[in-house]
Formats: structure tokens, C-alpha cells, sequence
């Protein structure tokens, strides 16, 4: 990373922390709304598409795989749900553009390149993020830890956040599903033709997705079908920054297989993607890549899996 790059990282890094202090303080972690907490920064990455430093991480496990149970809650995170429900959608196998595209996009940074095309195989991926309700499915199933907010209930159909990575490949474990690989989301995210944003290269608003300046929480999910990928799944700019199954490198897409790259072999953080609720519109573009540790826990991190 060169210096002007790290020193912008920096200055958004103390920008972020200083408005979770003051945002922090007065709201807490409770049954009340978790969800207006702000994205949650930390020395290396934030919910708000932190440039990544750089780094790799092992594998934070997670449960075997197991029948999901439809219905279901549990006292601690208290929100039923049904997984039987979650919808999937289609990405068919061909070549796809990955990395930030400069003919329609002004906005690139150094982690997002260079543009490569690789060949995926098909696969489906859930259509929205997974919700409080059906991740609590899988707490009440006993195949799933409780989240580290309390959530309220009112919100089951709101993103599942406050679960660090291992609990939501734990889910998507349970559920028969798995997170997807970087490149698996930002194909599904963008479609072949190297898109800017999901909907296309036309400047976000709060009608095509929920970010800064919109409603300062989260919505339900799929609260914004004008927003929707090529591929018809939602939210995949803002509501909820998602994980994905890769270890970062902020290198890795010049040393990238052709083929179904899965990330780097080992590494020590995780990528994200998709921006969050609290994120600028420079955060929301597809080529965007974000960093978390092992143990990061905000309740704008959320996750969809696939398979």
C-alpha cells in the first residue's frame, strides 16, 4: 500500500472510531435496537469498506453440516424463524469481470486491482442476507451460538449481525450451505459485464440501497428490489457489509487463479463486502473489498451463504 493510500485508510479509520464513541455510548448492545450502532472500526478494517492493510488468516471453523429444522427460537437471541424459507438464485458457470472496472468506475484503489476475468462454475446463493430469525433457527437447533446482541424481535427479518465469522459458517454449515468465496460474491453481485454498483453504474440513492445518510439502521432485508444484482439478489450494496469464506491479501487479485479462486491458502483476516448501512456510496461499488479480524462482531456485519 503506497503512503497516500495508507494515510487515507488512517484519517477514515479515526473518523470511524470517533463516530462510534459518540454513537456507542448512548445506544449499547440491547433487546431495545442493536441495529443503530454504527459500523464498528478496528485497527485494520471496518463495516464502512476500510482500506485493508493487507493480511491473511487459518481457518476459524465451524459446525458439520446439518438438516435445517424450520421454526424454532431460543431464549437468548428469542426470534423465531424459517430456513426452509430462505430463497437462492442462480449464477450460472461462465467468465466474469472481478476487480474495479476503470471505464465506468473513477473510484478504484489499489486492493481492487487489477480487473481480471476468471471462470466460475455454477452455483446458487441466497437471494438475501441471513436474518435474525433465521439464524436464531439455528441457535434454537442447538447448532448455532447466540449472537453477542440481544436482538428484538420485531427485527427477525432484519440482517443477522453481532456473529464474528465462525458463527456464520457455522450457519451456513448447518443450513447445507456454505459462505461464498470473494469471487463467487462479486460476480453474483455484479453480473459478467463488470458493473459498478448491482443495479448498474448510476450513483446510489436511498431507493437503491440502504447506506449513509438513508435511515441510520437496518432494514428488512430485501427492502430494496430497485437495487437488485443482475442475478435478482438483493441488498448486495449496503443494509448489511457481508462476509465471504476467503482469507484477505490486498495483493491477491494480481496472483489470482483463472479458475475458482478461493483466496489465499492461510492468512490471519477475512475479507468483506457489500458495505453496510452506515457506509458511504464509495463504499458501496462491487469492486470494493473490506478486511475484519477472526473475531469481529458489529451489527452492520452480516452474511448470506451459498452453495
Amino acid at each position: 500500500m503506497n503512503s497516500s493510500t495508507s494515510a487515507m485508510a488512517q484519517s477514515r479509520r479515526a473518523l470511524r472510531a470517533a463516530a462510534v464513541l459518540v454513537l456507542l455510548l448512548p445506544l449499547g448492545c440491547s433487546s431495545a435496537s442493536p441495529q443503530g450502532q454504527p459500523d464498528a472500526a478496528t485497527t485494520t478494517g471496518d463495516s464502512g469498506g476500510d482500506l485493508a492493510d493487507g493480511a491473511s488468516a487459518p481457518d476459524a471453523g465451524g459446525d458439520t453440516a446439518r438438516t435445517p429444522e424450520a421454526g424454532g427460537s431460543d431464549a437468548t437471541s428469542g426470534c423465531p424463524g424459517n430456513v426452509a424459507a430462505t430463497v437462492m438464485v442462480d449464477v450460472p458457470a461462465g467468465n466474469y469481470i472481478i476487480g474495479c472496472n476503470a471505464s465506468v468506475d473513477t473510484q478504484c484503489l489499489a486492493n481492487e486491482l487489477p480487473m481480471h476475468t476468471v471462470t466460475l462454475s455454477a452455483y446458487e446463493i441466497e437471494r438475501t442476507e441471513v436474518t435474525q430469525g433465521q439464524y436464531s433457527t439455528c441457535v434454537a437447533a442447538g447448532s448455532c451460538s447466540a449472537p453477542s446482541c440481544t436482538w428484538d424481535c420485531s427485527m427477525a427479518d432484519h440482517p443477522a449481525g453481532c456473529v464474528v465469522w465462525a458463527q456464520a459458517k457455522a450457519y451456513c454449515a448447518w443450513a447445507g450451505r456454505r459462505l461464498p468465496t470473494e469471487a463467487e460474491w462479486e460476480a453474483a453481485a455484479r453480473g459478467p459485464d463488470g458493473l459498478k454498483y448491482p443495479w448498474g453504474n448510476q450513483d446510489p440513492d436511498c431507493a437503491l440501497t440502504n447506506m449513509a445518510g438513508c435511515t441510520g439502521a437496518s432494514d428488512p432485508v430485501g427492502a430494496h428490489p430497485t437495487g437488485a444484482s443482475p442475478f435478482g439478489a438483493l441488498d448486495m450494496a449496503g443494509n448489511a457489509v457481508e462476509m465471504v469464506e476467503d482469507w484477505y491479501s490486498a495483493t491477491y487479485y494480481a496472483t489470482s487463479p483463472a479458475a475458482n479462486p478461493t483466496g489465499p491458502a492461510t492468512g490471519t483476516q477475512y475479507g468483506g463486502r457489500g458495505g453496510g448501512y452506515l457506509s458511504a456510496a464509495v463504499w458501496q461499488r462491487t469492486s470494493d473489498r473490506d478486511v475484519y479480524d477472526v473475531t469481529d462482531s458489529y451489527p452492520s456485519l452480516g452474511f448470506r451463504c451459498a452453495q
